[in-house]
Parts: C-alpha cells; structure tokens; sequence
C-alpha cells in the first residue's frame, strides 16, 4: 500500500493578481468622468483614500469588481465544501478525481484546534474548547486509522480497473485537493466576511477552523495587492460593500 503523507499545513499561494487600489478609485470615477478618466495612478493618495473610504461605507460595491487574484489552494476536501459555495465573482478548476488518482495526503489537526463542543454548544453559534495531549493523541489515531484504510481500498479498487470517479468513492472528505480559485475584490472581501472571525466585524461570523485557517492567508494576500482597499474594509467592521 502506498504510505499517506498526514499534514496540518492548508496552502494558499498567489498565482497571478491583476489592479491596484487606483483602478477601483477609476472604475468609480468614469461614472462622473467618464471617457476622459485619467490613466491608472493619478489619484493622489489622499483623493484616493476618500474615495475608497465613501465607496466601502456607503455600499458601492461594482467598481471593486475592477480586478482580480487568482490562487492556488492545497486543502482537505472539507474545506472545498464551504469554499465552493461562494459562487458570485468567482471562478474554480479544480483537480478531478475522475481523471487521476487522488494524492495520499490526509489533514490532521493541530494541537491547539479547539475540538471538543464546549457548554452551551449552539449549531449556529458553535463553540469548542481544547483538549489535552491524550486526547488529541486518540482523536489523530483514529483519524489516521481510517485513512490508511480508506486509501487501501481505494487503490484495491482502482487495482481492479474500477472508474476512478467511483473508487474514490471510499475516500472522506480530509483527503486534500487542490484548486484554482480567481475572484475580483469585492467577492474577496464577501469571503472574508464570512470565513473570518475578528472581534471587530460589525457582522461576526462562527467559520469553521480549517477555512478560517484558509481565509486568513488569502487576507494577507489581498491586504498586499489593495492595501488601501483592506484598511479601509477593515475599519469599516469588515462589512464587504
């Protein structure tokens, strides 16, 4: 059997990014300007955040559409479950296990994710708590238990010449995939939102640990291609316009 390779680690990594925060300032400005727009980069850095700053408060919301970053992301399949749900603004290819053998890479957590439902648990609000090293110990021993058999029958059916996109039929959902994900900024910042969980959000959001873990290496991403943009989105309560 081949051995699977057991990770904590989710991958978020930058593939291509197109704008800045000056296009979003002229995507906005054309609707005043128009045909006479001035080329991207002339706003002044006070006229800039202004305008960003009043676009973000007051809600509108297409010229953040005016860009786009793609990336790459290494996760369990658990994680692409909530993730492909954000349908408006973005676009997904993802690797098929119809037409390849899935890789053995298996997400085990880290010791310090909170795993335990905690007093008071509430589906829509939830809340855990920690657990001590034995028990974390069982919890990842089972886990990797179930793996090592999923896989071996999995490979056992792909052995036999069953259809890959029926054998993997076996497999749970912390085997990892991989995907390109492309979105503009303002789909980004609707992401965030939601798969982000910050004392100050004015709409405070419970994601689950894996995509939250997700969500904040993609934030730091988009905080360096529209510094601008992020500040202000920040200081606004998080609300994406």
């Amino acid at each position: 059997m081949t051995e699977i390779r057991l990770t904590s680690e989710i991958g978020v990594d930058l593939a291509q990014a197109i704008g800045s925060d000056a296009m979003i300032a002229h995507a906005a400005m054309v609707s005043s300007i128009g045909g006479s727009c001035h080329p991207v980069g002339d706003v002044s850095p006070s006229k800039l955040e202004g305008l960003l700053r009043t676009l973000i408060t007051k809600r509108h919301g297409t010229p953040f559409e005016h860009g786009c970053m793609t990336v790459r992301v290494h996760a369990p399949i658990k994680v692409w479950r909530e993730w492909h749900r954000h349908r408006v603004g973005w676009s997904y290819n993802e690797e098929s296990g119809r037409y390849k053998q899935l890789e053995p890479v298996f997400y085990l957590p880290p010791p310090d994710r909170p795993m335990r439902q905690a007093d008071g648990f509430k589906a829509m609000a939830p809340t855990f708590d920690t657990v001590d090293q034995l028990e974390y110990d069982v919890v990842c021993g089972i886990m990797k238990r179930a793996y090592e058999n999923s896989y071996r029958e999995y490979e056992h059916l792909l052995s036999r010449g069953v259809d890959k996109g029926l054998a993997r039929d076996v497999l749970g959902v912390g085997i990892y995939s991989a995907c390109y994900c492309t979105a503009n900024p303002r789909s980004i910042m609707h992401f965030l939102e939601l798969r982000t969980e910050r004392p100050d959000a004015k709409r405070p959001s419970r994601p689950l640990y894996e995509i939250r873990a997700a969500a904040e290496k993609l934030e730091a991403l988009f905080a360096e291609q529209w510094p601008v943009t992020h500040r202000l989105g920040c200081e606004n309560g998080r609300a994406a316009p």
